[in-house]
């Protein structure tokens, strides 16, 4: 199964706004989720994505959208 397939559209927002950089906080402005919102989705992406850290979570995240595998 494809990792991109397994994002919900909320998560690739987040996931959109970590590649500009933004703190955990502007996601939550942004989004108009909770602080709390955000680190439960992120936890999530993180999982779903392989990854240890934003950078991984935004690399292995645009991977997938080369098909090239994780």
């Amino acid at each position: 199964m494809e990792t991109k397939n397994l994002i919900s559209v909320e998560e690739e927002h987040i996931i959109l706004l970590l590649q500009k950089g933004y703190s955990n906080q502007t996601i939550s402005k942004e989004t108009g989720i909770s602080v709390n919102t955000v680190k439960y989705h992120l936890k999530k992406i993180f999982k779903k994505l392989h990854a240890r850290n934003r950078i991984e979570a935004i690399n292995n995240f645009n991977k997938t959208l080369k098909n090239i595998p994780l």
